[in-house]
């Protein structure tokens, strides 16, 4: 025979005080725990979720980023010759160079500096990076003009259309914003876009970063790939999406980092379980040993503290929720240790994070009121009685 439901359901307003500090303590862990993966959910997506497929990314032999990668003009050349690469409308291989570099910008919320990255780029970019949607007008190539990505904006100061931004080694060129584009949430919104030729005139920069070099077919990217790897070229070549899984493997550094944080956590809320647990079973020893003497099994009375737990567990996790929701939506950025440029992303709470702060959330409630569960069923009927 089991206990009714409504009537752990009653129990959790006898004791309001002990109740609402455990769901307290178990909002905070949940509500941490959501806001804190969801955290690492948009850096993996910004980044991780960056780059096309049928993208060849070639860098100097021995560059871990395209910040710190030079391709000299004579190897550039060798590039238009690679097997499988794609026609432009012009009949020309699409390959485009570009200059990659830094500069020193203010915060929105905090003016604190961050390094954004700035990338020149010739109209042939928009053919390979053809996710690329821009609002407002294009730059004219041969003309200190730039674009910004949409999360640039959205972070750092002085990043509107109109606005003018210094760029260049002594920051002596300035350049008027003339539009902002969209990349699909990529890595690309955090970056200042102008022409590649510009760039590397304000930067006196006579060599290229990187080389991106679109193929006509995602399956020849092994051969394409040998080909600048070769003899022939000596550089190096990897998929643009593998490029950028590789720059989000520091995101992942940041979800163990997570996961250590709310186990901390949660061990917490497992003790704060148990002594809101442990305070139900000495108030209601009386009413232990009534239920034992009606007929309901020891089973059934661990089943109710359980049942009990889960209840407050259960209403805890909606609080948590309640209290994350704020987060959801709001841009943040990080340094990359790799490209030594901030990349901004979206905080972004999915169906999954809260699923995993519901199960997060039972089993915390549940590991809290197995001892004092265990203690109630132990209560010998009538030395509860003579206590009770």
């Amino acid at each position: 025979m089991t206990l009714p439901l409504y009537y752990n359901w009653r129990n959790l307003f006898v004791r309001k005080l002990t109740t609402l500090l455990t769901v307290a303590v178990i909002a905070v862990v949940v509500a941490a725990l959501i806001v804190l993966l969801s955290f690492g959910t948009g850096m993996q997506r910004s980044v991780g979720g960056s780059g096309h497929p049928a993208n060849l990314l070639v860098l100097n032999a021995g560059a871990t980023a395209e910040s710190t990668s030079l391709i000299w003009p004579e190897d550039a050349r060798l590039l238009v010759q690679t097997p499988g690469a794609a026609v432009g409308p012009d009949g020309q291989p699409l390959v485009s160079l570009e200059v990659v570099v830094q500069t020193d910008v203010r915060r929105l919320r905090d003016s604190s500096s961050a390094n954004v990255a700035v990338r020149g780029v010739d109209d042939v970019g928009f053919l390979v990076h053809d996710q690329v949607q821009v609002r407002g007008r294009m730059f004219t190539q041969g003309a200190r003009e730039a674009i910004v990505g949409r999360a640039a904006q959205s972070l750092y100061r002085g990043l509107n259309v109109g606005d003018r931004v210094a760029l260049g080694r002594s920051r002596s060129h300035e350049y008027e914003i003339v539009g902002v584009f969209e990349s699909a949430g990529s890595a690309f919104e955090s970056e200042i876009w102008a022409p590649r030729t510009m760039i590397a005139d304000s930067y006196q920069r006579r060599f290229d970063s990187s080389a991106v070099i679109r193929l006509d077919n995602a399956d020849r990217m092994a051969a394409a790939a040998d080909y600048v790897n070769g003899p022939a070229v000596r550089l190096k070549a990897t998929s643009e999406p593998e490029y950028y899984r590789q720059l989000s493997d520091q995101s992942q550094q940041v979800v163990y980092l997570v996961l250590g944080l709310v186990i901390i956590m949660a061990t917490g809320a497992v003790f704060a379980v148990a002594n809101t647990m442990y305070a139900a079973v000495d108030g209601r020893r009386r009413e232990i040993a009534m239920l034992r003497t009606l007929g309901f099994s020891r089973l059934a009375i661990v089943a109710a503290f359980l049942v009990e737990a889960a209840m407050i567990a259960g209403l805890a996790c909606l609080v948590g929720i309640a209290a994350s929701l704020p987060f959801s939506g709001l841009r943040r950025d990080f340094l990359s240790n790799v490209t030594h440029s901030v990349t901004g992303f979206e905080i972004v709470i999915t169906p999954g994070i809260c699923l995993a702060a519901l199960a997060a959330a039972l089993l915390v409630g549940v590991i809290g009121a197995a001892a004092p569960s265990a203690r109630a069923a132990r209560t010998p009927i009538v030395r509860a009685l003579r206590r009770g």
